[in-house]
C-alpha cells in the first residue's frame, strides 16, 4: 500500500533526526520512502524547512512539483490561508486528531493538528505493514500519526487546485465588474477633478 504519512513533532531536533533516519534507510523490509519533507508552523503560516525527493534533492529544488511539492505549495499559498479560516470556524467543535484525519483529509488535518512552533514530517511511503513504520516513527519521538492513501491525497490536491482556480476566476470577474461600474459612474468625476487641478495650475503661472 502506498500512503502519505504525516507525523507531528514538538522538538526540532527529533524532527530532523527522523528525517535523517528516513533519508538513510529509505528501503527496508517493512517499508520504502519515496519522498519526505519537514514543514513547520511559524507565525501562523505553514512553511517548508527541509526534505528529500526521488533523486535525493534537498531544500526547494523539488518542491515545485510532485505530490509532496503540491501539498507544500497549498500549505504556503492563498488556498492554505482559506483552509485555515475554514478550520478556525469549526475549531470550537470537539474534534480530536483522529476525527480530523477522517473528516478533513490530509491537507486540512495537517493544518488542524500543527500548532505554532511544531513540525510535521510528511512522507510518501510504500508499506507492507503499517505497524512497522508506525513503530519507527514512535521511537523517534513523534506525537501523532496521520495516514492517507496516495490516491485520496492526489484527489484532494486536484480538488484544492480546482477551488483555487475557481476563486481566481471569481476574483477576476469581480474586479472586471467593479472596474466597469467605476468607469460608468465615476470616470467623469475623476476627469473633472483632474481638469480642475490643471486649471488651478494654469492660474498660478
Amino acid at each position: 500500500m502506498e500512503n502519505v504519512v504525516t507525523v507531528i513533532f514538538t522538538d526540532e531536533c527529533k524532527a530532523y533526526r527522523a528525517l535523517s533516519t528516513l533519508r538513510h534507510s529509505r528501503i527496508t523490509e517493512g517499508y520504502a520512502v519515496l519522498e519526505a519533507a519537514i514543514v513547520a508552523r511559524e507565525k501562523g503560516k505553514v512553511v517548508f524547512w527541509d526534505g528529500f525527493g526521488t533523486q535525493g534533492a534537498l531544500a526547494g529544488e523539488w518542491t515545485t512539483g510532485g505530490l509532496l511539492g503540491s501539498m507544500i505549495g497549498i500549505f504556503a499559498g492563498p488556498l492554505g490561508v482559506l483552509l485555515e479560516r475554514s478550520i478556525d470556524s469549526i475549531i470550537s467543535m470537539p474534534f480530536t486528531h483522529e476525527v480530523a484525519e477522517q473528516e478533513m483529509g490530509l491537507i486540512q488535518s495537517t493544518l488542524f493538528s500543527l500548532d505554532e512552533g511544531q513540525m510535521a514530517l510528511i512522507s510518501i511511503v510504500q508499506e507492507n505493514n503499517v505497524s512497522v513504520f508506525n513503530y519507527v516513527l514512535s521511537q523517534l519521538g513523534s506525537q501523532f500519526i496521520c495516514r492517507h492513501d496516495v490516491i485520496d491525497v492526489e484527489a484532494e490536491i486536484d480538488q484544492a487546485y480546482e477551488v483555487e482556480r475557481e476563486l481566481q476566476r471569481e476574483a477576476r470577474q469581480r474586479m472586471n465588474n467593479q472596474r466597469q461600474a467605476y468607469f460608468k459612474n465615476g470616470a467623469e468625476d475623476v476627469r473633472d477633478r483632474i481638469r480642475h487641478q490643471f486649471d488651478q495650475l494654469k492660474q498660478n503661472f
